[in-house]
Order: C-alpha cells, then structure tokens, then sequence
C-alpha cells in the first residue's frame, strides 16, 4: 500500500490508531541516543542553524515543515507515509510523546506510594519527590519536553489523562502528610500546585546548571523542599 516500509516489528494489515504510533515512538525515545534525536532535539531544530537547517532557497516555512516530519518519521522508525497515518503533523507527534511521558512519570510516582518504599524514603512527600527527580534527570529531554511543548492544556478538562494522574499522585502524597497546608484556604489543589512548582523550579533549575553546587547539593535541597511542604 506504502511500499517498502522498516518497522522495528509488523504493523499488520492496515492497522490504524495513534496506539502502535505511541508504541514505536516510546521504544525510539527510550533506546540508545546514538544515531538519533532526542525529543529536546526535535524541538530546537528549527533554531540549530548550522548542519541542521535546509539550504537558503530550499522552500517556504510549510516545506521545511514537512522536511522536518519526514525526518521525525525516520528517527521514529516509520516510513512517513506510515507516520502520517497515525500523526497529523509533528506537533501531533511530540503531543503523543509528551503524553507518553507523563503516563511513564505518573507510573513512577505510583510506585513511590507503595508502602515499602514510603517507609525507606522517610514518607509519602519524600518518595514521590524522589521519583520526581529520579525521572526528570535521568530524561531531561524528555522532561523538558514535558514544560514546554506549546498548546499542551492544563488545569482543565482537556489536560491529557496522564498529567491528571501525576497531579492526582502528587496531590494524594501531598495530603498523607500535610493535611492543613496553609495553602488550602486559596482552594484545595492549591498546595499541590505549590509542590509541583517547588519541583519543577529545582529539577529545571539544576538541568540548566543554575543551582549553586551543582547536582549533588540540588538533590540535598530536595529534601528541604520537602519539609518546607509538611504543614
């Protein structure tokens, strides 16, 4: 139908929906970095004007747009005719990755509630915040991906599933030890809001090098950050 098509497995007979596109972009983003783009890479090509932008001459902003698919297709391991099947355009692609990647942190941060590892981390608000960290700077691609992507909604009900459920997360830890957070009179995601600031500002603040120490001391404010959340 396509002609020759590289897949890393079989796509079946004219199998459709964003699910399988989701499935080979998650083994793509997850592999080696080696001979590929990393989701950060995707988002700055435009501004990487050396060796990585078209030839003056080579067309209007919607043909650099589609060379830019064609290549996000390739890194994924699709044909872009394939791609185009399951993603409309490259933001729909990145879309589909951010979205992955709040289910992949929203599954960590459910893991950090078990009992066992509340109990090792010292509480419910110190195990979530590590898993936090654990994802954002063992991903930072990923992840600031994840703060950036234009258009992604949230607070409302159109946020994707996955960033509710990491907010849910975040909030039910958030409430097993800091039940009368002074925040709470402002409404009552309030506090959780606050706490996701709190982590995101650190996590961003040590990936770009902007936290005095460096990552050693960033991780043991951390642990202050924490603490100044059990009200």
């Amino acid at each position: 139908m396509h002609g020759p098509v590289h897949l890393v497995g079989d796509l079946g007979q004219h199998r459709r929906g964003e699910q399988v596109g989701h499935q080979r972009f998650h083994a793509w983003r997850d592999g080696p970095s080696e001979g590929r783009h990393h989701s950060h890479d995707l988002v700055s090509a435009p501004q990487q004007r050396s060796g990585g932008s078209l030839p003056d001459g080579a067309g209007n902003a919607c043909d650099q747009n589609s060379h830019r698919f064609r290549k996000v297709a390739d890194r994924v391991g699709y044909a872009a005719p394939v791609v185009y099947e399951y993603f409309a355009n490259k933001q729909a692609l990145l879309f589909g990755v951010v979205e992955q990647g709040f289910a992949d942190l929203a599954a960590d941060l459910g893991r950090a509630q078990c009992p066992d590892v509340r109990r090792s981390a010292g509480g419910a608000l110190r195990a979530v915040a590590q898993a936090y960290w654990e994802f954002a700077t063992g991903r930072p691609h990923l992840y600031r991906l994840m703060g950036s992507l234009p258009d992604v909604p949230f607070g409302t009900p159109a946020t994707p599933a996955s960033a509710r459920e990491c907010f849910r997360l975040l909030k039910a830890a958030m409430y097993a030890e800091g039940p009368d957070h002074p925040a709470d009179a402002y409404d009552e995601d309030a506090a959780t809001d606050l706490f996701w600031a709190h982590l995101h500002g650190l996590v961003t603040l040590t990936l770009d090098g902007r936290i005095k120490g460096g990552h050693a001391r960033a991780h043991d404010l951390l642990h202050q950050l924490v603490d100044i959340n059990r009200r």
